[in-house]
């Protein structure tokens, strides 16, 4: 059993009885059982962090980047284990496990080199002899909350800017991939970052997240996760109005004109689809395709489905793995036969695999109805769920029409067409004749019930940031 925290830089034993059997999706066997924290143990946790982060934010920003960049060697020497150890808690390919260790050392090797970023600003006064100064300052203790879908690099998204800019932060986990967190935390411990600044106390949202969203002594909390969830906790940290980043669930639609090339689209459609089985916030949703080209379109995107590679994640061969646990494979079917009853047709797969885990066959539904489950919710899986249009300024309101804004699509040569979707389309991110690939200097950001702020680039580089004005008289 690990029953063990992260706190002040020291592994130590939970107290609590509260505990959860960590299963390996690809197999359904139990690897071992992990314990929560209690509330006395997260609010150690935040103490330690508080007195921490006042003496960090004492060190100049260039030195601060300076220790968080010896975790690049750190990473990369484990790269293997820790890949390794992915696959076995998530159940996503060997081959995705090790992208995203690249790309989160990638993250690391960025952000620190914002570290002279900090500039401030001086502004004009109307006042003769007063000068008026903005300093950008650590905003404090900081919480982050963090998916199994993809938990290094996003719990990396969360601590990296934390401890450059000044700040402190403290982890919850998801209850699916914490083996893997506290193995991040060693790492951590083995770096030159001074106890206290990175803490990790696993539990439920339920428990650990509600109580660091109610926190008085957490400044910022961030979340990505459902919108349930970070509708749970704007809702809890509205009690000490702290400042709230949210990186909500996607619903994302896809335009696909007369002018694409189909062929690209397809490819790049399907490659977007089956990232971690399907189980990413800005995976093409749903697909719009214009009626004089969709034949072509669908019997090209079964044929490329079809084509694909469903099983062992440490296979090379695999082209996606397994759905996280049961409960979201169960999810992922209910909606698929509710749009077949409704009258969607099932081109393509449609099951769940007979065959130990939790694997779902990568699925094609043409002729879905825009009132589907299928269609109106992000269905985490590998399905594909298919409409027809006419009339272009029409599939831009069918686009929008959702409560979700995180990222969308849209394939055409035309440039005409290419921008009027750039313009139109009301999402955070804009994938244009290409595949989702969020850039460590970017900007990842929903609108609407997607979230607030972001992460990613200089603007999420600043979110640890609080601002004072100062108004300086000096004769």
């Amino acid at each position: 059993m690990t029953n063990q925290l992260f706190i002040n830089n020291e592994f130590i034993e939970s107290n609590s009885n509260e505990t959860m059997d960590v299963i390996n999706p690809a197999t359904g066997e139990k690897i071992d059982t992990i314990t929560f924290a209690t509330k006395d143990e997260v609010n150690q946790a935040i103490e330690k962090s508080k007195q921490a982060q006042l003496e960090w934010e004492k060190i100049p920003q260039p030195t601060r980047a300076e220790h968080v960049k010896l975790l690049i060697p750190l990473f990369e020497q484990n790269k293997d284990e820790l890949a390794q150890l992915y696959v076995k808690e998530q159940g996503k390919t060997l081959a995705e496990a090790q992208g995203e260790i690249d790309k989160s050392i990638q993250f690391i090797d960025y952000m620190t080199s914002l570290s002279m970023s900090n500039k401030g600003e001086v502004l004009q006064n109307s006042v003769e002899n007063e000068t008026i100064q903005l300093t950008k300052k650590p905003i404090g203790v900081t919480a982050g909350i963090v998916p199994w879908n993809a938990p290094i690099l996003v719990l990396l998204r969360k601590v990296i800017p934390a401890i450059v800019t000044g700040c402190s932060v403290v982890i919850k986990p998801s209850e699916e991939t914490t083996l893997l967190t506290l193995r991040l935390a060693q790492l951590f411990k083995a770096s030159t970052i001074p106890a206290g600044l990175v803490q990790i106390v696993p539990g439920t949202g339920e428990t650990v997240g509600t109580q660091l969203a109610q926190h008085k002594d957490i400044q910022l909390i961030s979340l990505t996760g459902s919108m349930r969830a970070g509708k749970a906790v704007f809702e809890n940290a509205a009690s000490t109005v702290k400042k709230v980043n949210l990186e909500l669930g996607g619903n994302a639609p896809v335009i696909v004109t007369p002018n694409a090339n189909i062929d690209k689209a397809v490819d790049y459609i399907v490659t977007a689809r089956i990232k971690n089985a399907g189980q990413v916030c800005t995976c093409p949703e749903r697909i719009f395709v214009h009626e004089d080209i969709h034949d072509t379109f669908v019997d090209k995107v079964t044929e490329k489905m079809k084509s694909l590679t469903v099983g062992d994640p440490l296979d090379d061969k695999t082209d996606f793995g397994a759905i996280i646990n049961k409960t979201q494979l169960n999810s992922i079917d209910d909606k698929v036969q509710a749009a077949v009853q409704n009258g969607a047709e099932l081109v393509l797969g449609g099951h769940i695999l007979d065959r130990p885990g939790y694997f779902y066959a990568p699925t094609v539904l043409d002729h879905v109805k825009q009132t589907d489950a299928v269609f109106k919710e992000e269905i985490f899986g590998p399905v594909l769920a298919i409409t027809t249009y006419q009339n272009f300024e029409q599939v831009i309101d069918d686009a929008n029409d959702t409560n979700a804004g995180l990222s969308s699509y849209i394939f055409s040569n035309d440039l005409s067409e290419v921008m009027t979707a750039t313009e139109r389309l009301k999402f955070g991110e804009v994938y244009a004749n290409c595949e989702a690939e969020e850039v460590v200097n970017g900007y990842h950001a929903g609108w609407r019930e997607s979230g607030l702020g972001g992460a990613d680039g200089i603007h999420g580089f600043e979110e640890y940031y609080n601002t004072t004005v100062s108004y300086i008289r000096y004769q």
